[in-house]
């Protein structure tokens, strides 16, 4: 037992490692994604994500202009990116942002397949 616990916990940080988000300055997506609003979530814990069009490349620091339809109308939106994870082929894009009241608002923007660039 004692020979095999070293296997085992290496096994276990290698396996950690391979699902492990990592960081991204740009990615490729596949111009569609789905949208997830903090707001909406504090609002209403069960609402729905927003299916939009994005552009092909995204770069963390950009301000990219994202396209959904509304409520009878197509809405035109912008987006601050502000960082860029990756898990196997899906990215998770956000804007955080502060509120007046001192706390950290994120809407997310979930691509897939989506790969890092850089």
């Amino acid at each position: 037992m004692k020979k095999s616990l070293p296997v085992l916990a290496m096994y276990l940080a290698l396996a950690a490692s391979a699902n492990a988000q990592e960081t991204a300055e740009v990615v490729q997506t596949s111009g569609s994604a789905d949208l997830k609003r903090a707001s909406e979530v504090m609002i209403n814990p069960n609402s729905k994500n927003i299916s939009i069009r994005l552009p092909d490349t995204v770069r963390k620091g950009e301000i990219i202009a994202i396209q959904y339809e509304g409520v009878g109308t197509k809405v035109a939106d912008s987006f601050m990116v502000t960082g860029i994870t990756i898990k196997d082929d899906i990215c998770s894009i956000e804007n955080k942002r502060n509120t007046y009241a001192g706390t950290a608002l994120s809407d997310m923007i979930f691509a897939q397949p989506c790969k890092k660039l850089k």
